[in-house]
């Protein structure tokens, strides 16, 4: 197997011109390596032992002597760094390797199916594509040679080889060499054959071993093994065969062992050293059993009970690994079972082999585990295995190069499982092996991977450690686990970490894939990184797919080990949503194992959202030439981000879901204004400005990222899109902002813009707000479901009223205020630049709007005030969901104000030409007084058209079909909308006062026309001519004429009224409408009624003289009669005085005045002012109790009546000077007769007794009682 000193294999092949190596062991001479520095990484020249113990690491209970960080240190590694020192063995020094090409991971064809900061996955094109189908790819297995950058994969009956490494310039598959196999199998149940290759020049070798049968075969070159003629092929290869294997018992494994020595393991733990060059460098087979004894025991015939030690066979063999070579033709090789029993072997260049060690390591693994704290507490149903085994790569330690058997130690990476029926917990052991003796410093739980292995028959696990074994690979049958080995430097930090047990644990992190695919791992080996490149990488084959090449990066320069090792919530949803759409590969699903807390997900979303939109993840490249590709794919990846939130993580907080779809929605709003801005820019005329170019300009500095011409970041409109798309609602206030800033600049130069060329821009400012908006609500309305929203929730984009999800939710970007006010003001700036341009005008410059321009415009219009009363609608509802009492209000009055400018944005746009569009959205909102002003505006102006054609004899059929299109909608609204419709027309009828239209057209919708009318007060003054005329009811009529009474300011209408609702009331008893008694009772009042207002008509009449000598001016003459008949009673009280003013001035206006009011004025007045001997000064105090009695009697109030009586009697005694009329001195009887009948008092009793106003009956004493109290 191994040369010997005096003609060694290597030598067969070597230049003789090659100078000789000088050395009395012809070892390879160690260079002094530099300094080490401080480790900051996986890199290969600042990794630290394994076998010292790490403030990370879980430690064996042993005796030596504490470290620094409170941990115990290995003795054995204080003993010396020295040692020996070991050469480097150089594998077949006899032929030179080709050298192997470059690979640039960028150019190389590999497709990148997942990458983070720690490790990074790529499919390498130089898979056949026979391999790469799913479902549709042979049975095979696979085998690696990352030394050569060769693969092989056997099925069979064939023998597949290819480069998988491949130069940066070349792209595509590689044309595998296929090789027919010598011994194809049986049966399509057996094994598939073994695939090895064997270093040599110009080209690899082929070493295939047929598992059941035994036979090998080997050609030293492809090319041979290839050839067409089968005899030649055959004649070319070396052949042999294993003999020894019992029935059932079949080779599974292949291992190198020596560039032409390998190991075969079998189903039954035997293991075969299998050379296939003899000791003179000649091609030849030779197998053996590896013995105990340490000798070659008559070739692989002796006794087989000395297979491991002489305990016997089967044994149940999970792993044989060859380690790097101790000295010159010699090398350890260890042999591991599931039970825990490791085997260490030295063998040696001439194919002898002896058994160093034996030792059992279970009971240590065990302890190892249960001093992590996770050995499962029901151990008595847990089964211990170990699964695999590596050694660890050389390290750097000091200044000299280490082995993984260094000195007399072998140090190993054991990975183990515990199993049990509820759990199964994977760990990875430093196990160092020193002279038979078991030292166990570091063990590794994993925690991210706890699947149970599915069967006995599935693959087993396989455990790499490529140089410079900072990271450990694990391959599960779809799974493969990165366990990180690196250890956390001791520092003030990490000890104190250490003493408060945060320590965080290593880098830990499972690549799954998709189980459902069928996909399973059949091959993999560590691979050789390239020159200049740090960290570590491995090669995995998977059938059904193609090859894979995971890589592990080192920890960037200024960081420590320390700042990589937490598995953040960011760094796989990331890699699920830039990655998971991609390939059908991975599966980003995520593990039961590894849980984030509902708030670390939330923000985590929230971050990778924002660094979507903005472009700042570092997955999103910013360089190409189209943007709508650019805008695309971030779009999708949004996408990505909910589906993946939604289907595989818990559920998010509504607040959380719309701020995520609110970045997403301004995506898609991008996305559409790119478009429209693109189309502008290729027909923009020459001289003329792009309105969002311009308006990119003026964003602040604070609301935009500033280009950098430094990094060729130029064009300002492309770094807006890619950097500043989440400050899309900047954009939209400065739609108008822009357009105006523009118009102002080009007056103030002197060369105010055409209208053609404003056109253009107001055009362009509309499809801005129409793309940003728009789209937004479109897009939310399309995808409120895959956001976690009720479908019923959202109507075209906006929440119902009444919807929960309003609760605790920050205010919507579309409906901020300055957004409500930019969009409403782009409408109302166009209105009135269409309003101002009529049909025939033009600029100065003779330069016109084309004439599709405006209607373009005009029907863009139509989107915008759709728009607008989305925003509107949005804010007040999200304003009136607040619980802040005065928001809500403010979000009740926002909404009632805004019903005027919707109005006339609908009625604007109905002028424009777009009546539909107007009567459309009037339907879609639901705004009933603005449908009615514009149907009934348009009737009006169509039917003034009609009249001026009808005048002027010309046809009149176009806007005859317009008025029916109008009366049409009308007429149909009724039984569409009802009372809600009904109301809001003939509401408009009344405010424009036409009564008699509303009567006479109403007819029409009977039914609707009396609700209408009973249920508003203010039509009671001619509602009752519709209950006469239409309905016939006299008594729904009277009612009417009551209540309008209640309103009447003026004299002559309330008589009127009263009047028609004495006959209303009399006819209804006449057709039985109203009860005797009742109508008895409403009569009364009625005549009551009628009898003040005909005092007032009399007062009014004795004042006529007076007032026709002032100006027909309320005012003067107001003045006027209070000069006259206000000048003593009133004139020191001024609350009598003021009250009497007021009711002089409606007096004078004719208006009203009730009873009691109209008492006070009759009683107010001065008797020096008024004739004595006329009808009026006689009878006016009469008058005053006549009307305080006819309003008690309408009242019902007799307290009132009584104190009002009262009071007019007081006033009417006090009008005349008693003190001097009582001095009788000197007067004769008929002088004291006469003043006593010149008073007020005396002619007021006179005339009600007279009159019958005061009852005859009543006795003079009674009289005089009673108006003796009055003087008290």
């Amino acid at each position: 197997m191994f040369s010997n000193s005096t003609v060694p294999a290597s030598t067969a092949l070597r230049n003789p011109r090659r100078r000789q190596r000088t050395g009395s062991d012809d070892s390879v001479a160690v260079r002094q390596l530099p300094k080490r520095l401080k480790r900051s990484g996986l890199t290969t020249d600042t990794f630290k032992p394994l076998k010292n113990q790490s403030a990370n690491g879980h430690l064996h209970n042993n005796e030596a002597s504490p470290a620094g960080n409170g941990y115990l240190r290995d003795a054995e590694s204080q003993s010396s760094a020295g040692g020996e020192n070991n050469s480097l063995a150089i594998r077949n020094r006899g032929s030179r390797k080709p050298e192997r090409e470059k690979r640039n991971h960028r150019g190389d064809g590999s497709i990148e199916l997942t990458k983070n900061d720690t490790y990074a996955v790529n499919r390498l094109a130089t898979t056949p594509i026979q391999f790469q189908e799913q479902g549709n790819s042979p049975k095979w297995h696979g085998e690696v040679a990352p030394s050569l950058g060769y693969a092989v994969a056997t099925t069979h009956t064939q023998a597949f080889i290819w480069r998988y490494k491949q130069a940066s310039n070349a792209t595509g598959s590689s044309k595998p060499t296929v090789v027919p196999l010598l011994h194809a199998a049986n049966r399509l149940e057996d094994p598939l054959p073994l695939g090895a290759l064997v270093p040599s020049s110009p080209e690899p070798g082929l070493l295939i071993v047929m598992p059941v049968s035994g036979k090998i075969s080997y050609w030293e070159s492809l090319s041979s093994a290839a050839s067409v003629d089968r005899g030649r092929q055959q004649q070319q290869a070396i052949q042999g065969t294993v003999t020894g294997l019992a029935s059932g018992e079949h080779i599974e494994k292949i291992t190198e062992a020596e560039p032409q020595a390998f190991l075969l393991t079998s189903t039954f733990g035997k293991i075969v050293h299998l050379t296939i060059a003899d000791p003179q460098g000649k091609a030849s087979i030779g197998a053996q059993f590896l013995r105990s004894s340490g000798a070659n025991v008559g070739g692989i015939f002796g006794s087989l009970r000395n297979v491991f030690g002489g305990g016997g066979w089967p044994r149940d063999v999970v792993a044989v690994k060859a380690g790097n070579p101790i000295h010159k033709g010699q090398r350890e090789c260890v042999v591991g079972t599931s039970k825990g029993v490791l085997q260490v072997w030295d063998m040696n260049w001439n194919g002898a082999h002896a058994l160093k060690y034996e030792v059992d390591v279970k009971s240590e693994l065990l302890r190892s585990i249960q001093d992590t704290g996770t050995f499962p507490r029901d151990s008595n149903n847990q089964i211990f295995r170990i699964l695999d085994l590596a050694f660890l790569p050389a390290v750097v330690t000091g200044q000299e190069v280490t082995s993984s058997t260094s000195g007399s130690t072998t140090r190993l990476l054991v990975l183990t499982v515990i199993s049990g029926a509820n759990a199964t917990r994977y760990n990875l052991h430093v196990v160092n092996i020193t002279r038979g003796e078991i030292d166990i410093p570091v063990v590794h739980p994993i925690t991210c991977y706890r699947s149970p292995l599915r069967t006995e028959t599935a693959p087993k696990p396989q455990l790499l450690v490529p140089d410079p074994g900072q990271i450990a690979y694990i391959a599960f049958e779809t799974s493969l686990v990165l366990v990180s080995l690196e250890e956390i430097e001791e520092s003030p930090d990490s000890q104190l970490q250490s003493e408060a047990r945060r320590i965080p644990d290593p880098f830990q992190d499972v690549v799954d894939f998709h189980k459902d695919k069928g996909y399973m791992i059949v091959g993999c080996a560590g691979d050789v990184m390239e020159k200049g490149h740090r960290g570590s990488a491995c090669v995995i084959m998977i059938r059904g797919y193609g090859v894979i090449r995971v890589s592990c990066a080192s920890v960037e320069e200024g960081l420590t080990s320390a700042d990589r090792t937490a598995l953040t919530a960011e760094t796989k949803l990331e890699q699920a949503v830039m990655y998971g759409s991609h390939q059908s590969l991975l599966d980003f699903s995520g593990r039961p194992e590894t849980q984030f807390t509902t708030e670390d997900v939330r923000d985590a979303a929230l971050r990778i959202s924002r660094s979507i939109t903005s472009s700042s993840s570092k997955h999103l490249s910013t360089a190409g030439p189209s943007m709508e590709q650019h805008l695309q794919k971030r779009a999708t990846a949004l996408a990505d981000l909910i589906k993946h939130l939604r289907k595989n993580c818990q559920p998010l907080d509504h607040v959380t879901r719309w701020k995520l779809l609110w970045e997403a929605e301004k995506m898609a709003a991008a996305r559409a204004i790119w478009r429209v801005y693109n189309d502008a820019v290729s027909h923009t005329h020459e001289g003329e400005k792009n309105l969002l170019f311009e308006l990119v300009e003026c964003i602040s500095e604070n609301d935009k990222t500033e280009n950098r011409p430094e990094h060729h970041e130029t064009d300002h409109v492309r770094h807006w899109f890619i950097k500043d798309v989440w400050r899309l609602e900047f954009v939209v206030p400065w739609a108008f902002k822009a357009l105006d800033t523009l118009h102002r600049w080009s007056i103030e130069d002197g060369q105010p813009m055409s209208s053609a060329y404003r056109a253009r821009l107001i055009s362009q400012a509309y499809d801005l707000q129409l793309m940003a908006l728009g789209t937004a609500y479109s897009f939310r309305q399309s995808n409120a479901s895959l956001y976690g929203f009720d479908e019923d929730a959202m109507t075209d984009g906006l929440l119902r009223r009444d919807y929960q999800e309003y609760e605790g939710m920050p205010q919507p970007w579309t409906c901020t205020n300055i957004v409500c006010e930019a969009v409403q003001t782009l409408a109302e700036y166009f209105q009135t630049f269409a309003s101002d341009l009529s049909p025939n005008s033009s600029d100065e410059d003779g330069v016109d709007p084309p004439p599709e321009l405006l209607p373009r415009i005009a029907e863009k219009h139509g989107r915008l005030v759709d728009i607008i009363c989305k925003t509107h609608i949005e804010r007040f509802q999200f304003l009136q969901a607040s619980d802040e009492v005065r928001t809500r209000r403010l979000g009740q009055e926002l909404e009632k104000h805004f019903n005027g400018p919707r109005k006339a944005l609908l009625k604007g746009l109905a002028e424009m030409g777009q009546l539909l569009a107007a009567i459309e959205l009037g339907e879609k909102y639901k705004d009933m007084h603005a449908l009615a002003e514009v149907l009934e505006s348009e009737i009006q102006v169509s039917q003034e058209e009609l009249s001026d054609l009808v005048k002027v004899g010309e046809s009149s059929e176009e806007i005859c079909a317009k008025v029916a299109i109008c009366e049409g909608y009308v007429d149909e609204y009724f039984d569409k909308y009802g009372t809600a419709w009904a109301n809001a027309y003939f509401a408009r009828f009344v405010a424009q006062n036409r009564i008699s239209s509303l009567l006479t057209h109403g007819r029409k919708h009977r039914y609707h026309l009396t609700t209408f009318l009973r249920n508003h007060p203010k039509c009671t003054n001619f509602s009752w001519i519709n209950e006469i005329s239409v309905e016939g009811n006299y008594a729904g009529a009277a009612d009417d004429l009551r209540s309008a009474q209640k309103q009447a300011e003026s004299l002559w209408a309330k008589k009127i009224q009263v009047s028609i609702s004495k006959l209303a009331t009399m006819a209804a008893v006449s057709v039985q409408q109203e009860e005797d008694d009742n109508a008895k009772a409403v009569l009364q009042t009625t005549d009551g009624r009628l009898e003040v207002l005909a005092i007032q008509e009399q007062v009014y009449d004795y004042l006529r003289p007076t007032l026709r000598r002032a100006l027909n001016d309320t005012p003067a003459r107001t003045e006027i009669v209070m000069e006259q008949y206000g000048k003593r009673f009133v004139k020191e009280k001024p609350a009598l005085r003021g009250a009497m003013k007021l009711h002089i001035a409606r007096l004078v206006e004719e208006k009203v005045l009730d009873a009691e009011d109209l008492a006070d004025l009759i009683s107010f007045m001065d008797e020096d002012g008024l004739d004595p001997d006329s009808e009026f000064a006689i009878r006016r105090f009469l008058m005053a109790l006549k009307l305080v009695r006819l309003h008690a009697m309408e009242t019902g109030d007799i307290a009132s009546k009584e104190l009002l009586e009262k009071i007019i009697w007081r006033r009417c005694i006090i009008q005349d000077d008693w003190p001097s009329i009582n001095r009788t001195e000197l007067k004769d009887e008929a002088q004291v007769q006469n003043e006593a009948r010149a008073t007020a008092l005396f002619k007021t009793l006179q005339e009600g007794f007279k009159s019958g106003t005061i009852s005859s009956t009543s006795t003079s004493t009674s009289y005089e009682t009673y108006i003796s109290t009055l003087w008290t």
